[in-house]
């Protein structure tokens, strides 16, 4: 549902991407599984410029990193989805390719769940799904919505 819903707002925000070519590459949800998949889709693609959609930050990071590897960074743009450490880390890096992560914020799921469990058991009306709010992450915004990001750096420990 994830890369479905990407492709709809890829298309909607970028109407003509209609009629580009779309490679769906599994990598699992894995760093080394996506890298060595793009790297495979890398050695054959024509594309001159490639737009990605990853499931995870994992699988974003990997792609960037099989990009990086062919030296051709400088015609994709990537998208990750959860907003993991890893992913905000590359998101601070000068020039990323990585141009976003959307962040799910797991975090604050317990009041939320909670509430939703106490009027279950009340005998509440109760609405049939409960959306999480999620926010996009960007290079220029990682350090608004994560300011404590440096804080779990152990010191003496490099990044």
């Amino acid at each position: 549902m994830r890369l479905t819903g990407m492709l709809v707002g890829m298309k909607e925000a970028f109407p003509h991407l209609e009629h580009c070519k779309v490679s769906q590459l599994d990598g699992d949800g894995k760093f080394g599984e996506s890298f060595h998949s793009m790297r495979r889709h890398l050695r054959f693609s024509r594309s001159r410029r490639s737009l990605v959609g990853a499931i995870n930050d994992p699988s974003a990071l990997g792609a960037l990193r099989a990009f990086q590897e062919a030296g051709r960074t400088d015609s994709c743009a990537i998208m990750g989805q959860n907003a993991s450490p890893e992913g905000r880390a590359e998101l601070r890096q000068p020039g990323t390719r990585l141009v976003g992560s959307v962040a799910y914020f797991p975090e604050k799921y317990g009041a939320e769940i909670v509430a939703v469990a106490l009027d279950i058991l009340h005998r509440k009306a109760v609405p049939p799904a409960v959306f999480v709010k999620h926010q996009l992450v960007t290079p220029e915004t990682v350090n608004h919505i994560y300011p404590n990001d440096e804080l779990m750096i152990t010191p003496g420990l490099s990044a």
